[in-house]
């Protein structure tokens, strides 16, 4: 139907179809500009749907800092060559030793992002209780069940009160980051967050609660104690 001006012209509609004509062109231009910034560089420009943060894993930044000449931790001095022991055999399904638990097998590296973190060695820290444990879950999930000593500090409270991640103590340790699996998307917000806020050595568990719950090991259930 056009829109016909008081003069009886048509000029009412024309205007109507050079806005429509212009925003139509605008969005076209936009969508081909964004195709080939991402087909230059995939990271740049706005992704097609959505796609959760990627984060290195912690066996992978072990291996940088072994190619590129830095210990993660400070080498033990070397025995006299008289006394020396035979070499163990490594282990091919564990060639960086990650899967024996040592002093220094919780030394975790100071990047300023978080990094993931399997199972193995999430029973590890939790084993030597040298990380303090996170569940990025609301109260009530984290009430029915939780790893044991892991404090509630759910991600969508903090959005509201950032006041939670400054006020939030890990006691020196490694944080470990936990929510309902899956893509992790809590708990990987989290982690940034804590990142952020100036936290250090923050890990995200990967398989979060469901992989624990099913694994067999501990679970507790009530809420945060207080205090912690």
């Amino acid at each position: 139907m056009e829109r016909w001006w008081p003069d009886g012209t048509e000029r009412g509609g024309v205007l109507w179809k050079g806005i429509t004509t212009i925003v139509l062109t605008g969005c076209v231009l936009g969508v081909l500009q964004n195709a080939l910034v991402r087909r230059g560089d995939p990271k740049s420009g706005l992704a097609w749907r959505y796609e959760p943060p990627s984060i290195d894993s912690l066996e992978s930044v072990a291996v940088a800092a072994q190619a590129s000449g830095k210990p993660s931790a400070s080498p033990a001095p070397a025995a006299p060559a008289a006394s020396a022991a035979p070499a163990a055999a490594p282990d091919m399904n564990d060639p960086l030793g990650l899967g024996a638990a040592s002093a220094d097998n919780f030394d975790v590296p100071d990047v300023p992002r978080p990094l993931q973190i399997q199972m193995v060695r999430v029973k590890q820290f939790f084993d030597a209780k040298a990380a303090t444990i996170v569940d990025a879950r609301e109260a009530t999930d984290y009430a029915e069940g939780h790893i044991p000593g892991a404090i509630n500090l759910p991600y969508d409270q903090v959005v509201t009160d950032p006041a939670r991640l400054d006020a939030f103590d890990p006691k020196g340790k490694p944080i470990i980051v936990y929510c309902g699996g899956g893509t992790c998307e809590l708990s990987m917000n989290l982690g940034f967050a804590l990142v952020s806020a100036g936290k250090k050595k923050v890990l995200v568990f990967m398989g979060g609660w469901p992989e624990w719950s099913a694994s067999g090991y501990p679970i507790a259930k009530g809420p945060t104690p207080d205090g912690a």
